[in-house]
């Protein structure tokens, strides 16, 4: 390659997620506390990011699914 960085589908991610480490991969949850484990920083904050932050889009919540339209047969009558 010519210096070009090979870039995947999370760096993208990395740019419009919020740095917080509930959504880290070095990051675990403490049971009963707003506390995360962290691999490098030990015990830190929910909302608490560092320079070693990776998006893990597995601890993304999805939204919830929009409720279907209903239409009626005069919605479509012109």
């Amino acid at each position: 390659m010519t210096g070009q960085k090979h870039s995947n589908n999370t760096d993208n991610l990395n740019d419009l997620i919020e740095k917080r480490c509930c959504y880290c991969e070095f990051a675990a949850p403490i049971r009963e506390t707003t506390g995360y484990i962290c691999n490098k920083k030990g015990v830190v904050p929910y909302n608490f990011s560092c320079k070693k932050f990776v998006f893990d889009p597995l601890k993304l919540s999805p939204l919830l699914p929009a409720k279907p339209l209903r239409f009626s047969v005069e919605d479509f009558q012109l």
